[in-house]
């Protein structure tokens, strides 16, 4: 970043009260939503392998498969979910709480009728499920339980969910993500403790769908009471805002399409061509790529209302300011968890799951690879989708997981589940580093060079250093649990981060970090002395 980019990130913090707390929203708001994802990826760690020993692989895939069919549903949001962060936060930025009355009291009763309308598919769904996808006989009458339980618990996320949008519209993402972890803790505790003594998928799916509701159902009281001049009475409905909302809804709504390609279809290609067993093997490569993702895009998620609040207030320095700080920092922090888990995913993956998923290795490779490209262009595609270019992004995205799945029903022809996992990051790579960030750099004047040269390649020393580190340990001493992968990881990002803080930051940028690292110690002692 150069000192002109510097000086214009660094306006961000050192403009007036409401700046200086935009960015303390941020950093709590990530840190937040960091200190969940630990939580998340604990529970997820020794949850995976206990109900795979306590279920077996084959009703593990049958789970797995139940998850990815049930996306389709999803689509009934219909893109609502991003418009509530969207339009909430455009409201709070023109401090029109009129606006924001009608547009929460609108898409709740939007969000009712779309949970009745994915309720009445599921209920269709128990017609056929077992049929088109040759569900062994003795798995059919849990498939048609399960299927009706999570269908359930999808078609209640539609109204309670909309509340976390709004709680992040006003930057208290920290609040929801307090809620979603007492709710995982719940989940977690309830599992091993249930599923231990009955051990059947139907009571799986009961506790996945109660655990999950209730933190959604907290939202919404939370918000009732921190907002109480908030009403959803129907005659708050403004059917004017329908169409408003939904003309760019339309494109998230094809931004999801995609998303369900790139997480769920291939399961389902997966399932067309190759056993039962094999879609469990492929999740587990998804479900950590999956992970790191999410983990890796929590300041990307923050940063959305600030996106959206900073387009209504007309703000396009800062917006473009948010972009290269925000691109900067989230791959400095994503490298060096991504490129971890590649060069390690194969004591990590046969010490978690055992042997019998050797072959998720690879796909977990190139699967981080793709995620890779989407996190480096994630603040690209934010300040597009926040600054009225979400018709391009969308079209675009669709456009990727079209060519993926195009690529997937190939490549699996040729090397079976990994084919599937290549067809992602071949298909990443042209539309992401191509199409999205040719347009944002045209809308803000910028070039691909001055982008990838102050976001991306200040990370590149640390992460070969990185990538040696790992490298040479693991020749010298095989990793065999666990706990040692994680030792090894922590090690390795300990070597990135005192590479970059080096060679990737540069002398402003370094003292602008220890000036607040310095006033947040002195504010600490101060509190104490008190």
């Amino acid at each position: 970043m150069n000192d002109h980019q510097y000086s214009e990130a660094a306006s961000i913090t050192h403009t007036p009260s409401r700046s200086k707390d935009r960015s303390r929203y941020i950093l709590i708001n990530t840190l937040s939503s960091y200190g969940r994802d630990i939580v998340d990826t604990i529970t997820f760690l020794v949850l995976i392998p206990f109900i795979i020993n306590t279920l077996g692989k084959e009703t593990f895939g049958l789970w797995s498969l139940i998850w990815s069919f049930l996306a389709f549903f999803e689509l009934a949001d219909m893109g609502f979910g991003a418009s509530v962060v969207k339009y909430v936060a455009d409201a709070r930025g023109r401090q029109d709480t009129e606006r924001q009355q009608a547009i929460i009291c609108t898409l709740f009763w939007v969000y009712v009728v779309l949970g009745s309308i994915v309720m009445g598919a599921v209920a269709v769904s128990l017609l056929f499920f077992n049929q088109v996808f040759e569900i062994p006989a003795n798995q059919a009458e849990s498939a048609r339980a399960v299927l009706l339980i999570i269908g359930a618990r999808s078609a209640l996320y539609m109204p309670l969910g909309m509340f976390r949008g709004v709680l992040v519209g006003h930057q208290k993402m920290k609040v929801a993500n307090g809620y979603k972890v007492l709710g995982g803790l719940a989940y977690f505790v309830s599992v091993l403790i249930v599923l231990s003594r009955i051990p059947d998928l139907r009571v799986l799916a009961g506790l996945n769908a109660l655990m999950g509701v209730l933190p959604m159902f907290a939202m919404m009281v939370h918000v009732k009471i921190t907002l109480p001049e908030l009403s959803l009475r129907p005659r708050y409905f403004d059917r004017s805002l329908v169409r408003e909302l939904f003309s760019f809804s339309l494109y998230f709504s094809l931004i999801q399409i995609a998303g369900l390609i790139a997480t769920r279809v291939d399961a389902i290609v997966i399932k067309l061509f190759m056993p039962l067993q094999m879609v469990a093997v492929y999740s587990i490569g998804i479900r950590l790529s999956g992970k790191a993702e999410q983990f890796c895009s929590h300041l990307i998620k923050a940063l959305t209302p600030v996106v959206a609040e900073l387009h209504g207030a007309g703000e396009q320095q800062n917006i473009r300011a948010v972009w290269y700080r925000g691109s900067k920092l989230t791959t400095a922090f994503a490298t060096p968890l991504l490129l971890g888990l590649a060069l390690l995913a194969e004591p990590l993956i046969i010490a978690w799951t055992g042997p019998d998923f050797q072959m998720s290795v690879p796909v977990c490779q190139w699967l981080v690879a793709a995620v890779m490209i989407s996190v480096i262009h994630g603040n690209t595609s934010n300040i597009l989708s926040m600054g009225g270019q979400q018709r391009f992004l969308a079209f675009s995205i669709l456009g990727c997981q079209l060519l993926n799945l195009g690529l997937s029903l190939f490549l699996i022809h040729i090397y079976g589940i990994i084919g599937v996992a290549m067809a992602t990051f071949i298909a990443y790579v042209p539309v992401y580093a191509g199409f999205i960030q040719t347009r944002a750099g045209r809308v803000h004047e910028r070039s691909h060079w001055d982008f990838y040269k102050s976001t991306v390649f200040p990370s590149i020393v640390p992460a070969l250093l990185m990538a040696a580190f790992l490298v040479a340990v693991q020749r010298y001493r095989p990793l065999t649990n666990l706990l040692e992968v994680a030792i090894l990881e922590i090690l390795g990002c300990i070597v990135f981060a005192g590479a970059f803080w080096v060679i990737g930051f540069n002398a402003k940028e370094r003292g602008y970090f220890k000036d607040k690292i310095i006033r947040r110690l002195h504010r600490s002692k101060k509190s104490e002395l008190k």
